[in-house]
This record gives C-alpha cells, structure tokens and sequence, in this order.
C-alpha cells in the first residue's frame, strides 16, 4: 500500500488542506515537522480513519476531531488516494456532525463513506455502505487498524508494540501479513477430521454393546471378540438340530398329503352317488309333463298361423279407419268452400267503394307537398333569432368582462405597490438570519462546554473531598510515625542506661562517673519493624496526598482555564452587562440559557418573517403576471364588442327578409306543421285501407280455390278405398275357410300371439332339461362303477392326527430357526464392524498423535502454524539484525527465544536480545525508550522487505514513525538516520513525525505543518 493523497476538510487545525505524497517519491526519506500540538499526527489521524474508520491512537473519534473553528454550514470530511498492486483507490468518509441547514435549524448528518477504484478493465467500482467497505478495506490489505500502526504507522508511544507483544499477539499480526492462514485452516481441519472420526468410532462401540444387549445370548464376557467366538459355536450347534428337524417334517408332511388325497378322493365318491339319486328323481318328474308338452306344441302352430294373417287383418282394419274419417271430413270442406265464395263477392263490393274516393286524396296529397316544402323557413327564421339574441347577450357580457378586467387591473396595482414597501422593509432579514443561526451553534457548542465544566467542577469537588481525606490520613500516619519512633528511641535509651556502670567510660561524654543517670521509663514492646511499617504507611500515604494534590492542582488550572474561555465566550455573546469575569458558573449557563431561549423565539419570528416575505415575493410574481393577462384580456374584450356589434345588424336584416316569404295563412310553423300531419294521417288512413280490401280479397278467391281442389281429392280417394276394403275382406274369408277357422277364432288367436315366444321358449326348456338330466344320469352311473358309500369320518380322524404332528414341528422349526437368524444377524454385523473398528483405531491412533503435534500440544508447544511463522520470523530476525547491528555499533542482535513458555501463548515467537557488551540474552522488555525505538525501526522495516520478497498478499511501502527520535542520542540518531536513507531505491517510502532540530537540518525534504493560532496550514520544502 503506497500513499499518493490525503485531503482535510476541517478536520483538527485543518480548513482545507492536501498531503500530496507524490511530491516525496523521488526521495522516499522525508520529515514532517511543526510545533507541538500543531497537527503533525492529525494527518495520520486521519489517513488510520479513512482506511478503518478510527484514528491512529484510538484516543480520539472521527467526530472529536471536528474542527471547533468549523462553520455550522461546513462539513467535516477525509479523502484518501493510495495505490495498491497496481489499482488505485479513494476512500471518502464524513464523521457524524451537526450542521445548520438552509432553514436555519441544526440537524445531525449521520457518518457515511465512498470508496471507488476502478478494475482492470476500466470498470469503474463504488462502494457506499460501511459495513461492506471495512470488509473491503480488511481483504485488500489483509491489516486491521491495529496491525496498521505495527507495521505502517508507528504511533506516539506505540512504536515497541509489536516489539514487546507476546506469541498469541505477534501470531495474529504474522498471520496476515505472511498469508498463513491456510495452515491454521488445515490444522482446524485435522481436529475436525480427528473429532469426526473420533465420533464415529465411539459410535460404533456404542453400537457394538447394543446388539450384544439385543442378540439375547447369555455369555459370561462382555469382551465383543469372546462373545463372537461363543455365539459362533451355539449357532453350529442348533444348524445341526434344524436338519434333523426338517428331515422328519419331510417325511410327516408326506404322510399327511396322502391320507389327504385318499380323503379328496373318498369325499368325490359320496359326492356322486348323493347327485345321482338326485337326477334319478327329476327324471322322474320330467317325464310324467310329457302331455302338457304336446298340447302346447298344438297351440303353438294355431298362434303361427294366425301370426301370418296379422298383415291382412291390420291393412283391413287401416282401410276402414280411413273411410270413416273421409266420410265426415267431405261435408265439411263443402260448407267451408261454400261460405268462402260468399266473403269473396262482399269484399268486392267493398272494395269498388273504396276507390270512389282516390281523387279527393290525391288534391290532399299536392297541398300537403307544397306545405312542407315551406316549413324550413319557419325553422330559418327561428334560428335566425336565436343568433340574434346570442349575440345581444355576448355583447352584453364582453362589456361586463371588460369592466371587470379594468376594476381588477386597478387592484393588482395597489397590491404591487403595498408589496413592494414589504419587501423593501426586509431586506435585511435574511443576514439577521444567518447571524442568529451561527450564535444557535455556538450557543449549542457552549452548551456542551457548560456541561463539561459542570462535570470538571464535581470531579473537583470529588477530588477536593479526596485531597482533605487523604491529608488528615497522611496526618495521622505522620503522628503515629513520630510516637513509635519516639517510643522506640525510649527504648534504646534505656538500654543504654541499665548498660552504665562505674568505672566504665560514658559513650556520650566518656565520662568513668555516673552520678546522675536518666530515669528508666517503662518500656513498651515496639520493634524497628514496627517503626519501619509506620514510616511505610506514612510515607505511601503521604506520597498518596502529593500525588492527589498535584492532581487537583493541575485539573484546577484546567478547569480555571477552561471556565475563563467559557465565561468569556458566554459574555462576547450575550453582551450583559451584569456578567463579569467572576460571574459564577451557574450562573453564566443560566443567562446563557435564557439568551439562548430569547434567540429561538427571535430566529423563529425572523424564519416567520422570512416566510412571510418569501410568500409576499412569490405573490408579487404572480400578480405581475396576472396584470399582463388582464390587461390582454381589456383588448380582447374591446375587439369583441365591436365584432358583436356588426353580427346583430346583420341578423336583424336577414330575419325581416324570411319572414316576407312566409304563408300568411299559418300564424307559425306549429299551425303548419299540424295541417301537413293531418294530412298525412288521411293518406295513409285511405291507403292502409285499400291494400287491406285488396289483400282479403285476393285471399279469400285462393282458399275457395284451395277447398275446392281439396273437396275433389277427398272424394276420389273415398272410392279407392272402398274398392281396396272389398278386396281385402274377400281374401280375409278364404284364407279362414282353407284353415278351417272362422273370423271369430282368429281374432282371438290373435290376441293371443304375444304369447308365442314364451311358449317356444317354455317347450324348448323342457327338451333342454330332459336332455341334460338324461346326460347325467349316464356319466354319474358310469363314474361311479357301482362302487359303495366310503367311510370319510376314519379317513378324516387320520388325517387331522397327522397334520397336528406336522404343525407342532414347524412350530418347533420356526421358533429355533428365528432364534438363529436373529443371532446369525446379529453375528454377521458385530463381525463387520469388528474388523472395521480394528482398522479405524489404528489410523485414529495416527490422526490423534498428527493433530496434537501440529496444534503445539506437545512437549515443545509449538503448532506447526506457529512453526511456519517462526520461520518467517527468523528471516525477518536476520534482515533487522543487519540494520539494528548497524544502528547500535554491533551491541545488539535480535534472536528469538528458545525456552518453552507457560502455553502456546507465549511459545515460539517471543523475542530476545542479545547484548555483546555483557555476552547474554536477555528480554527484549528490558531495553530503554531509545533502545527499543531502534530495535523496532529496524524490525518494521525488515518486515516490508521480507513480505514482498515473500510476494505474498501484502505490499508495504511506506512507513511513517511519528516521533521517537528524541529518546535517541546524537550518534543513534545519525545512525538511524543513514540507515532509512539507505531504502532509497527499495520503491518505499519512510516518513518521521517530529520536531527534533537536528532532524530539520538534515533532511532536505520536508512537509512543514504552519500553526496559526488554532489553525495549520501545510509547506513542502524540497530543497536544502
């Protein structure tokens, strides 16, 4: 990842200002420097920020480093442009904020980023949700933030972090650095695969004890290979007994199916016997309806014979059904073609009077011809005084519309001219405006402050009552420290009182005489350890006080600060009179609450105002445009009364010359119109009429035709069938007199016939019953070849004595046989799973010894993860050794430690110094400030070489080391100096953040931050 641009919109001391990287790119070691606080880290705040959404340090969010000096229009915003494997990428991200709208109200805009870059093939790509850019961001450089400022960015006081971090820790950062997180997937995917298998094993172990508990074998081991072994040999022992079984079931069976035979055999013989004496008696019986069978044959032939004069008798009998109907039909088609040649002959006479008339009608038909040729004008003239009157009316309303145009021009004048006064009074509200709204924000952010003085000041207050416990403490410590001590001195003086004697020199004055020794008090039991412990429990105590006081000092002098800027904020902004810069805090908050109160109900009347004048200036558009319509429409109306007024002369003229040409007997066209309808009533009347008489007469002479036609046709069909009816009686009689019947009996045959097919069917039954019945009769005699009545009941005792012993043996057959198949089961599946288990458990045996070596379970603790990274680490060791070696003149080598810690946590990646000047190793956590700064400068900076050599997913060049030199002495510093000098040409770039001098004047290319009362600005300097 190489940066190429980062852009501060107030963002810390920044209004708007752009770190162009690129200018530093052809000399890859460059300084950025400016005065303490001036904003030299604010930069790398805000790169750690666009990239992972928090800043370098974490100490400060994105929305805290909001510039205070920021307009409440003004958004806070941070644009990254960095390159990375040949893509570049921005990255946009806006903090939450509070800005002032165009209404003036204050509103919270939420945090948002944009990321966008552009594939290969020039596909441009963005991304808008947070979420999905962090994933993006984590993938892409394979660092999260706090690995970014181990190996990128080394903030203040951070740059021994990755230095001092234990195994767990560096394992974490390696692991994304180098890629290795393929092995800690394959050793997560061996102890899955163990604990799987591990599984299935036990499974069927659990499964092997529940078939031995199924099988129900009694069995004195529960070892799964010894049961097998037993229920193996009970199976071969009871196979044996089943084929003895079965043998004798063979030989049972077989006796029992003969002696069935033998019954089936018996049980057909009765059966024949019983049905032939059961035939022999319906023999009997058929025979003796032998006569009835004739008689019927008899009747019969007399029912054919009749059946065949069936055709003759029913033509006769049509015949004379026929002569009756025409024989009443012929009279009264007479009479009827009698009473139609009468209507004919009236209808005649009728219809010559009708025409007498047509003259008459023809002159009505002429006058009514010429009427209605006229009735039009009677309809122009109506039309014509209809226009007239339209345009009487129109030019009566263009006049009304005209006048009301004029009035109306006459208003929108005098509300122009009061709007215009309006709009001239506010025109200068909308600065009033803007200026209200920027005291709303700074009332909102001095309301913030309130608070936090509020809080600073209980916390004083807490610290205050904290400070006076802790005095009266150290007091009473300090006390107690004096008596013992005193107690304590008593003691060695007396002592040293009892140890006088005479002749022995004084150890005070050396004195031999000891005429007047001190008095012996009486002693206490106190001990130097006593004494000790009191001066302990002062001393913390006291030290305790110092450290409370100097704390409450320095939040006081904050505080005082603090409250100063406030007190003197609230005054420039309200402008009392009666506030002074030792007005109380509360009551500094409550005039600035009221203040704060009395400009929301001014700014809200102000936005009233506004929105008035805003609507008054909206409605002076209006009524201008509605002037220019009216004053329009004044023209068009005048144009029209003249048009109007030349349309009604017009129609008056043409009216008086229509009327001339009006009927002077008909007052209107109504009377007119009436006459024709009359008229044409009567026309119709005498033509309605007359093809009335003409159609009935020409009717009535086609049906006198018709009856008479018909009359004809009757009667010669009436002698027809007066002939056909003689001959058909005539051949009716022979055919009675051949067959010796009268017409009497076959009439009554006749009414019989429907009987015949019964009877037919009645004597061919009897011949196909006596028929079978004989057939029988022969086929059982011969079958049964005089054989006697069998005995079933013997037979049938036999049988059944021999089926029970067959079935008591199945039975017998069928339990064992089930016994044996369950166990046979139950042998064959613990056998499968035996040989199975067998092999499972020595490759479990083998996947358990793989999976505990490479998860760092055993005695050196170290999984074969953290061995790969070793191994990278070792190579890193030998690049950083070459610089470290170089920036402490030989003294000091980094190696890794080869002891076995406590855990995994702290085996394998700990790290060692080796110091030449005392010939050991010794922690890396025992090095001084400088020390370790150096050792970490030369381990970040083999990291990036190692990981591209590696052309892993990671490319680091650039690395920023924000301060740090000035822990370094001036032989250090010159060599730390050389050394990142010596990148130049390794395509990566080294920025240090400080402001030591020395630095100033040795690098030519500097990006100079310029601090201006509480805002900075940038300087390149590319030059010495």
């Amino acid at each position: 990842m190489r940066p190429l641009k980062i852009s501060l919109q107030n963002f810390g001391p920044y209004v708007d200002e752009t770190v162009d990287f690129t200018r530093f790119f052809e000399a890859p070691l460059f300084l950025i420097t400016g005065p303490t606080g001036s904003g030299k880290t604010t930069i790398f705040d805000g790169m750690c920020y666009a990239l992972f959404n928090e800043t370098s340090g974490k100490k400060r969010s994105g929305a805290q480093l909001r510039s205070d000096f920021a307009s409440p229009q003004d958004e806070t915003s941070v644009e990254f442009v960095f390159e990375h494997q040949n893509k570049t990428y921005t990255i946009k991200r806006w903090p939450k904020q509070f800005l002032t709208g165009k209404n003036g109200k204050v509103h919270e805009k939420k945090a948002k980023v944009e990321l966008t870059y552009r594939e290969l093939d020039g596909e441009k790509k963005a991304i808008t949700k947070i979420p999905e850019a962090k994933r993006f961001i984590d993938e892409l450089l394979h660092l999260t933030a706090e690995q970014f400022t181990k190996v990128i960015l080394l903030p203040q006081g951070q740059f021994r972090n990755f230095l001092a971090a234990d195994s767990g820790e560096k394992e974490t950062v390696l692991r994304n650095l180098f890629g290795s997180e393929l092995f800690e997937q394959w050793t997560d995917l061996l102890k899955a695969k163990f604990k799987q298998a591990n599984e299935k094993y036990q499974t069927k172990e659990q499964e092997l004890k529940n078939l031995m508990e199924q099988a129900d074998f009694a069995s004195e081991t529960e070892a799964p290979a010894v049961w097998q072994t037993e229920l193996k040999q009970w199976l071969t022992t009871k196979n044996e007994q089943l084929a003895e079984w079965q043998a004798e079931l063979i030989t049972k069976k077989q006796l029992s199916e003969d002696l069935q035979q033998q019954l089936l055999t018996e049980q057909e013989l009765a059966t024949k016997i019983t049905q032939l004496a059961t035939i022999n008696e319906q023999l009997m019986t058929l025979e003796t309806k032998q006569t009835e069978q004739e008689q019927i044959k008899a009747q019969i032939v007399s029912l054919k014979w009749a059946q065949k004069q069936q055709p003759l008798v029913d033509e006769l009998r049509k015949t004379q059904r026929e002569l009756a109907t025409l024989a009443q039909k012929i009279p009264e088609k007479s009479e009827q073609q009698r009473l139609e040649q009468q209507r004919a002959k009236q209808l005649a006479t009728d219809l010559a009077k009708q025409r007498e008339n047509a003259a008459n009608i023809e002159q009505q038909r002429y006058e009514m011809q010429n009427l209605s040729a006229k009735l039009g004008l009677y309809q122009e003239v109506k039309e014509l005084f209809v226009q007239l009157n339209e345009a009487k009316q129109k030019e009566q309303q263009s006049l009304e519309k005209y006048t009301t145009a004029n009035t109306k021009i006459a208003e929108i004048n005098e509300q122009l001219a009061q709007i215009k006064l309006a709009l001239n009074d506010g025109a200068d509200l909308e600065q009033e405006k803007y200026r209200m709204a920027t005291k709303l924000v700074e009332i909102t952010k001095l309301d913030q402050k309130s608070s936090d003085l509020q809080q600073r000041a209980a916390k004083l207050k807490t610290d205050n009552e904290e400070l006076v416990k802790a005095t009266k403490a150290a007091e009473t410590a300090t006390t107690k420290a004096r008596a013992l001590e005193n107690e304590l001195a008593q003691i060695y003086l007396n002592k040293f009182i009892q140890q006088l004697s005479a002749g022995k020199p004084c150890p005070v004055c050396g004195s031999l005489e000891h005429p007047h020794p001190g008095e012996i008090h009486s002693e206490t039991q106190i001990s130097e350890a006593d004494v000790k412990k009191a001066r302990a429990t002062m001393n913390k105590l006291v030290q305790t006080k110092a450290a409370l006081a100097s704390s409450y000092a320095e939040r006081q002098t904050e505080y005082e600060k603090q409250f100063t800027e406030f007190s003197k904020k609230v005054r420039e902004l309200t402008a009392k009179d009666d506030l002074t810069a030792k007005s109380e805090l509360a009551e500094l908050v409550t005039v600035l609450r009221k203040f704060a109160h009395e400009l929301d109900q001014k700014h809200a009347n102000l936005v009233q105002k506004l929105a008035f004048l805003a609507e008054q200036k909206a409605k002076q558009s209006e009524l201008e445009k509605e002037l220019v319509q009216q004053t329009e429409l004044v023209e068009t109306f005048k144009t029209q009364q003249q048009e109007y007024r030349l349309q009604k002369q017009t129609l008056t003229t043409k009216c008086a010359e229509k009327q001339q040409q009006l009927p002077r007997e008909y007052a209107d066209q109504n009377t007119a119109e009436k006459q024709v309808e009359l008229w044409q009533k009567d026309i119709l009347a005498y033509e309605q009429q007359t093809q009335q008489l003409e159609t009935a007469l020409k009717t009535a002479e086609q049906a006198q035709l018709t009856l008479a036609t018909e009359v004809k046709s009757l009667t010669d069909r009436q002698q027809t069938l007066l002939e056909t009816s003689t001959a058909l009686q005539t051949e009716l009689n022979e055919n009675c007199t051949l067959a010796n019947k009268t017409l009497t009996k076959l009439e009554e045959l006749l009414a019989k016939v429907d009987e015949l097919e019964t009877l037919e069917e009645k004597v061919a039954k009897y011949q196909q019953e006596l028929a079978t019945v004989k057939g029988q009769t022969m086929t059982l005699t011969a079958q049964i070849a005089q054989r006697p009545m069998p005995k079933l009941e013997q037979t049938s005792e036999k049988l059944a004595q021999a089926k029970e012993k067959v079935t008591q043996l199945q039975e017998k057959i069928s339990a064992l046989t089930l016994q044996v198949t369950l166990k046979q089961g139950v042998y064959e599946k613990v056998h499968k799973i035996l040989l199975a288990q067998a092999d499972k458990l020595a490759e479990l045996s083998q996947l358990k010894e793989l999976v505990d070596a490479i998860s760092g379970k055993g005695e050196q603790k170290l999984g074969f993860e953290r061995y790969i990274l070793q191994t990278y680490l070792q190579e890193v060791l030998v690049t950083a050794n070459e610089r470290l070696t170089q920036l402490t003149n030989g003294r000091y080598e980094l190696c890794l430690n080869e002891e076995i810690g406590r855990g995994a946590s702290s085996t394998g990646l700990e790290l060692d110094i080796y110091d030449e000047h005392a010939g050991k190793r010794r922690s890396v956590h025992t090095l001084s400030g400088g020390e370790s700064f150096l050792a970490a400068l030369a381990l970040a900076l083999a990291l990036g070489e190692v990981i591209q050599k590696k052309s892993g997913g990671i490319q680091i060049e650039a690395l920023f080391v924000d301060e740090g030199f000035g822990s370094l002495d001036q032989n250090a510093l010159q060599s730390a100096l050389e050394i990142l000098q010596s990148i130049e040409g390794q395509n990566r770039m080294v920025g240090i953040i400080s402001h030591v001098t020395e630095l100033q004047t040795q690098l030519p290319y500097q990006l100079q931050v310029v601090a201006t009362g509480e805002r900075s600005t940038l300087r390149y300097r590319t030059e010495r």
